[in-house]
C-alpha cells in the first residue's frame, strides 16, 4: 500500500562463483523520490508512495567488469483502506449502549478484521461494535481494519459524549387545603435542565420546577426533568386536598338506620381535629380529637333530648376553627 516498503532479494550469480565481486545499481522506477530512486546495496528496500506500477531495473557488475541486468514489475502495491465508522446516537445517558456501524473503505480488498478501541479501557474485535459506558465524559473513540492483502487503514476517531442524569425530587407529599394554592416543593440539580409536569390538572404552570397548585382533588403529579444530553429523571408527588368539613345541622338517633349519626364529611381527612359539643347552657355532652367514630347523640351513652346543640370544630391543619348549631329530632 502507499508508503509501503519493499524489499528486493538479490538473486544475481555468475558461473565461476565470484558473486562476491559483484557490484550492483538500482533504479526503482520512481524518479518522484528523487535520490532516493537509487540504491548500490545487494538487498535494498524502497518506499513507494503511489500504488503503481514501478519498472525496477538492475545492473550487476563483475569484478573482470562484466555487465548484466534485469528488469522487473512492481505491480502488488495496494492502496491503504480508509476506516470509517457512526454512531447509532449523537450521545448517551452514562449507563446506556451505543452501537457503531463500520462503513471504511477497503479499498481492492475485503475486511477481514476489525479494530475498535473506546476510550475506557475496552476494546472490541467485532464488525458492529456496541459499547457501555459507566461513567460521564468525552471519549475518542478509534477504529481501523485490516483488507484481505494484510493492509491496515488509517485510524479513524471520532468524539463522543456520555452524559449524567439530572438529580431531581418531586418533593413531599402535600397536603393543601381546598380552595387555597400552594407551590410544589422540586427539587432538582444539574445542567441545561427542563422541566415538564404531567398532569397539567391545577397547576399554573407545567415547565417551571415549583409551579403553584390550586386542587379540588386529590392528585398524583410526575415530573420529568431533563438534562444535558436528553437524559430524564423522572418523580412524582401526591396532592392530598382537606375539602372543607361539610356539617349537617340535624340528625335522627332513632336508630331507624337512617341519618342516626351526625356524620361530618371530609373531618376525618384532618387527624387532629376537634370537636366539642354543648347544650344550651353550655354543658359539654361531647368531645373528641379525631373524628373517627361520628356523635350518635348520646351522653355517657345515654340518649340525648331532642333539642339544638352547639358546637365548636378546630379542623388544624390550618383551617380556621367552626361554630355552629346542630338539632336532634326524632
Amino acid at each position: 500500500m502507499p508508503n509501503a516498503r519493499i524489499e528486493f532479494n538479490n538473486n544475481s550469480y555468475i558461473a565461476d562463483g565470484t558473486q562476491n565481486t559483484f557490484s550492483y545499481s538500482w533504479n526503482f522506477g520512481d524518479a518522484g523520490s528523487g535520490a532516493l530512486n537509487a540504491s548500490v546495496a545487494m538487498d535494498p528496500s524502497h518506499i513507494y508512495n503511489t500504488t503503481g506500477p514501478y519498472s525496477v531495473k538492475l545492473k550487476v557488475t563483475s569484478g573482470a567488469f562484466c555487465v548484466d541486468d534485469t528488469v522487473i514489475a512492481v505491480n502488488t502495491i495496494h492502496p491503504q483502506p480508509h476506516a470509517d465508522f457512526n454512531f447509532t446516537k449523537p450521545s448517551v445517558c452514562i449507563g446506556d449502549n451505543v452501537k457503531m456501524n463500520d462503513i471504511s473503505n477497503p479499498m481492492d480488498g475485503s475486511i477481514i478484521q476489525w479494530h475498535w478501541n473506546f476510550d475506557d479501557g475496552s476494546s472490541s474485535i467485532a464488525q458492529q461494535a456496541s459499547h457501555t459506558y459507566n461513567s460521564i465524559g468525552l471519549y475518542n473513540v478509534m477504529h481501523y481494519i485490516t483488507n484481505s492483502y494484510g493492509c491496515e487503514s488509517d485510524t479513524m476517531i471520532k468524539p463522543f459524549h456520555v452524559y449524567p442524569y439530572p438529580v431531581a425530587s418531586a418533593g413531599p407529599d402535600l397536603q393543601i387545603l381546598e380552595g387555597l394554592s400552594k407551590p410544589l416543593e422540586a427539587t432538582a440539580t444539574g445542567t441545561n435542565l427542563n422541566y415538564i409536569w404531567t398532569s397539567a390538572t391545577y397547576l399554573n404552570n407545567t415547565t417551571v420546577l415549583n409551579p403553584i397548585c390550586t386542587p379540588i382533588n386529590d392528585i398524583t403529579y410526575t415530573l420529568t426533568v431533563t438534562g444535558i444530553g436528553g437524559c430524564p429523571t423522572l418523580d412524582q408527588v401526591h396532592i392530598f386536598v382537606l375539602k372543607m368539613p361539610l356539617i349537617p345541622n340535624t340528625f335522627s338517633p332513632n336508630k331507624d338506620g337512617i341519618n342516626d349519626k351526625w356524620e361530618i364529611q371530609y373531618l376525618k381527612d384532618y387527624p387532629k381535629a376537634k370537636v366539642q359539643i354543648f347544650t344550651r347552657t353550655g354543658q359539654l355532652v361531647f368531645e373528641t380529637v379525631g373524628y373517627l367514630k361520628p356523635w350518635d347523640g348520646t351522653q355517657n351513652g345515654k340518649p340525648l333530648p331532642v333539642d339544638t346543640y352547639y358546637y365548636i370544630i378546630e379542623p388544624e391543619s390550618g383551617r380556621a376553627p367552626v361554630t355552629g348549631y346542630v338539632t336532634i329530632i326524632k
